[in-house]
């Protein structure tokens, strides 16, 4: 895939985890992906693709106003996509998550393979887990 393919593939993910539409995000995880969360939460380290189905049900249940995440820039080299994002919805405890990412994707064969997930886990615990 060209770099523009790769961007294009990162942007419809963080586009479809916005919108809510999981179904999509779980169609472009690799059936073998990796996806590591930064921090010492209980949703931090290395997991399967399994994961990002959860996460997509976890969303909707708590988040049911919805969960915006915005792309504020990407850079593609290669087979990966570094994404700069921003996370803004009203959680189910009252608290409004709002929080800043850095998201690197690595893309082979219009998949997604990794997923590495990099932003404040000390506000993110105190959202989802404080």
């Amino acid at each position: 895939m060209t770099l523009e393919q790769n961007k294009k593939l990162a942007a419809n993910v963080i586009d479809a985890i916005s919108n809510d539409n999981w179904e999509i995000v779980n169609e472009a995880f690799d059936t073998n992906a990796v996806v590591w969360v930064a921090g010492s939460m209980p949703i931090s380290g290395t997991h399967t693709k399994e994961f990002v189905i959860v996460a997509g049900q976890r969303t909707r249940e708590e988040f049911p106003e919805g969960l915006s995440l915005t792309a504020k820039a990407m850079t593609a080299e290669g087979d990966r996509v570094a994404v700069e994002a921003e996370s803004l919805g009203q959680h189910v405890s009252g608290k409004t998550y709002n929080n800043h990412f850095h998201i690197l994707m690595e893309i082979k064969d219009g998949k997604v393979h990794t997923w590495k997930e990099y932003m404040d886990s000390m506000h993110a615990n105190e959202v989802f887990f404080g």
